[in-house]
């Protein structure tokens, strides 16, 4: 079913008031759209993916499904959000962001024996965290609330409440 140039999955409609889909977007069943929520041109919401009231999931950025993200959340452009992956409330992601799930690309569906199953640690991120431009997470990492991520950090270790992360790999600025 199209809507407004965008694939929505007829299960869906009508959308909740105030729900603007750009073109080339993508929706798959089981999707929740909270009220007065943007999805962005070309952006992607697999299965059952959840998303907040008053939140923008932007251009081109894809989650894989079984998301949860909060309400007053910003999701911004080509963010890759992986399944699992649950995101509160009041949240900033700048562009470029990947949530990743899997810690061994050995396994699972990634070119081995159909037998192996993958081993699936999804991210959390708390209320009121703000995360930079190019910002990774390696899987079943948890980031405080309140805390602040600088740009082209990869994160290695969970992030406490407060935190404010800067400049590179896991080096911890100052509490806020």
């Amino acid at each position: 079913m199209s809507y407004d140039g965008a694939q929505v999955h007829k299960s869906l409609l009508p959308l909740a008031e105030g729900v603007k889909v750009e073109p080339g977007a993508v929706i798959y069943q089981g999707c929740e759209i909270g009220h007065h929520s943007i999805i962005g041109a070309n952006a992607v919401l697999r299965p059952y993916t959840k998303i907040g009231h008053h939140s923008i999931f932007g251009v081109a950025s894809v989650s894989e499904g079984h998301c949860s993200i909060g309400d007053f959340t910003t999701i911004h452009a080509q963010c890759h959000i992986t399944q699992g992956v649950s995101i509160g409330n009041c949240v900033f992601i700048a562009p470029f962001f990947i949530a990743t799930n899997t810690p061994w690309i050995t396994t699972g569906q990634h070119g081995v024996l159909p037998s192996a199953k993958p081993e699936i640690k999804p991210t959390i991120i708390h209320d009121n965290v703000r995360i930079g431009a190019n910002v990774r997470m390696i899987p079943g990492l948890s980031i405080g609330h309140d805390s602040e991520i600088d740009q082209d950090c990869l994160l290695t270790h969970d992030v406490p409440a407060w935190s404010h992360i800067r400049g590179g790999k896991d080096k911890v600025g100052r509490e806020i």
